[in-house]
């Protein structure tokens, strides 16, 4: 397994062939105990390594704003309309099936 620099933990492009390893090494071994896997035991000590070694990869806090006006009006119309056009929809058809019979 290649050592990786501590700087490179949060840099997926770095790690993930490893980590691909890694996981394919707890999938054997669990399987050459004759153990289901993923099991507990495992999924703690998985848990413990991304502690250990992902627990700062969050630099800056994530700051939610709300969408701009125009986009937040689109996206609460779009809803309302279809719901209109889909009663319009069903009391055209109840009214035509009306005639028909």
């Amino acid at each position: 397994m290649a050592h990786i620099d501590p700087q490179y933990w949060c840099n997926l492009t770095h790690f993930i062939s490893e980590y691909h390893v890694f996981t394919l090494c707890t999938e054997t071994k669990s399987l050459t105990v004759h153990c289901y896997w993923p099991n507990p035991l495992v999924e703690s000590y998985i848990i413990r390594i991304h502690k250990h070694f992902f627990s700062n990869c969050t630099l800056e806090q994530v700051v939610w704003v709300d969408p701009p006006d125009n986009t937040l009006t689109i996206l609460i119309l779009i809803p309302v309309f279809l719901t209109l056009a889909m009663i319009a929809v069903v009391v055209w058809c109840s009214k035509r099936s009306d005639n028909l019979a």
